[in-house]
């Protein structure tokens, strides 16, 4: 039975056969572990390297044996086969690359290498898991797995709907202290492991040692477990990233409800969001926002945003930090090129228009040189709020502005014809110390003197 899920879980890897591994090579080894992971894991695998404070999660520290991502029971050491797949395929979510640029005697010989490091693996064999029958998408009863979520608890950290939202989500910590935050199982990019079923399903059985998640194997049967991880699977949300944003035109009155109609015929356009990084040069707090998803609809003379997040906890009017968002624009003056808001603002940076909304009722545009000031500063009437809802660990936010607004002055215009480059910031009141940023996308309003065969 091993040998099928073995199978399985190596398919579409590109390992190599048993028989073409090279021989263990440490010299080689060390030296490709040297150029590719010191820097972030340590020079000594202890997840210590130069870079480490930079990231969430933190690099594993290489010499605990402990690993997350295995097809062995929780508590051993993962198959070398484990080591493989993780080298190669990376894990997402986090800044473990894929290495698939390096040859794949060099990945095996970094295999080796990392083993090494750790005295688990001569002391504790691995003990791969049985995989029970998958009994197909077909044939996986949904509501028996949404049973088996609710029998296991996983909305304590998961969330009713799977959007990292439970009651005990705030309060997690991994095994050596480290806060962390449960998977939103709406974003299946992020599963570092995989977000097929069968990924899904390994991960049940196995635990994800040192994060808090436990082993299933013994608690429900196999059939369950399959019940389960497609019940779990069918809870993402694919996402739509586009590099170029067509806001949907309509004639008259623009939408000014959540829940118009015509918001279900605007293309969505869906950007990751990543905390920055904190002065001190590390993470304060893991990410609570990690995407946010744009419809635009426009008309002759204004455009409107649905703009929707998902954020584990909602803080509004009462609370000293509210959730709030900025609709980043450049302003057509914008001297330099602000590459990217991870690294705004900076000594010399120019001013971007900023559109302003806040839980606590405050929406508003200004142009600015930094983001802390931005909450106090005086605003411009041009951009407004004209509905917004928090339900179940999900905002969602209707912006409207003049494609041209009068005031402030130097504000960015929003011209058919031509890309304007559109960026967000969202802060997370119950995570005030971090603010989330989103790359830019250009939106392109179609120019309605040309003809056109959609967008």
């Amino acid at each position: 039975m091993w040998g099928l899920a073995a199978i399985l879980w190596l398919a579409g890897g590109g390992a190599l056969a048993a028989s073409e591994r090279p021989a263990p090579d440490p010299k080689a080894g060390q030296a490709a572990y040297g150029r590719s992971c010191a820097r972030c894991h340590g020079a000594a695998g202890k997840g210590d390297g130069v870079d480490a404070k930079r990231f969430y999660p933190r690099p594993r520290d290489l010499t605990l044996g402990v690993y997350k991502f295995r097809s062995t029971a929780s508590g051993t050491p993962p198959t070398d086969e484990d080591l493989f797949q993780t080298i190669h395929r990376g894990l997402p979510g986090t800044n473990m690359p894929d290495w698939q640029q390096l040859d794949e005697a060099t990945r095996w010989r970094l295999v080796d290498y990392l083993k090494s490091l750790s005295p688990v693996f001569e002391h504790t064999p691995p003990s791969p898991v049985t995989m029970p029958p998958d009994p197909g998408a077909k044939r996986a009863d949904l509501e028996k797995g949404q049973a088996v979520y609710q029998q296991l608890g996983c909305a304590a950290c998961h969330g009713a709907s799977g959007r990292a939202n439970g009651m005990s989500a705030a309060g997690l910590v991994d095994d050596w202290g480290m806060p962390i935050r449960p998977a939103d199982f709406t974003q299946g990019w992020t599963f570092r492991g995989g977000a097929a079923p069968r990924d899904i399903a390994l991960r049940l059985i196995t635990g994800i040692d040192g994060a808090g998640m436990p082993s299933y194997a013994e608690a429900v049967s196999g059939e369950d477990i399959w019940h389960l991880a497609y019940y779990v699977a069918s809870l993402q949300e694919p996402p739509a990233w586009h590099m170029i944003a067509h806001p949907l035109r309509v004639s008259g009155s623009l939408p000014a409800s959540l829940d118009d109609p015509r918001w279900g015929q605007a293309e969505r356009t869906d950007l990751r969001l990543r905390n920055v990084v904190q002065p001190a040069g590390e993470w304060a707090h893991p990410p609570t926002v990690r995407a946010i998803r744009m419809q635009a609809v426009y008309n002759e003379d204004t455009i409107a945003f649905r703009l929707t997040w998902d954020d584990p906890t909602q803080e509004a009017a009462e609370s000293p930090a509210p959730d709030a968002l900025a609709l980043v624009l450049k302003p057509a003056d914008t001297q330099g090129d602000v590459v990217t808001l991870q690294a705004w603002p900076y000594a010399g940076a120019p001013r971007l228009d900023l559109c302003y909304w806040s839980a606590a009722g405050v929406s508003g545009e200004t142009l600015a040189a930094e983001f802390d000031g931005v909450r106090s500063a005086p605003r411009w009437p041009a951009t407004r709020t004209a509905a917004s809802s928090y339900d179940d660990g999900r905002w969602q936010v209707l912006l409207q502005r003049p494609l041209q607004p009068q005031a402030p002055e130097g504000a960015a215009a929003i011209t058919a014809g031509a890309f304007t480059s559109i960026a967000f910031a969202v802060w997370d009141g119950g995570n005030a110390d971090a603010r989330a940023v989103s790359p830019w996308v250009e939106l392109s309003l179609r120019d309605p003197t040309r003809p056109s065969g959609g967008h």
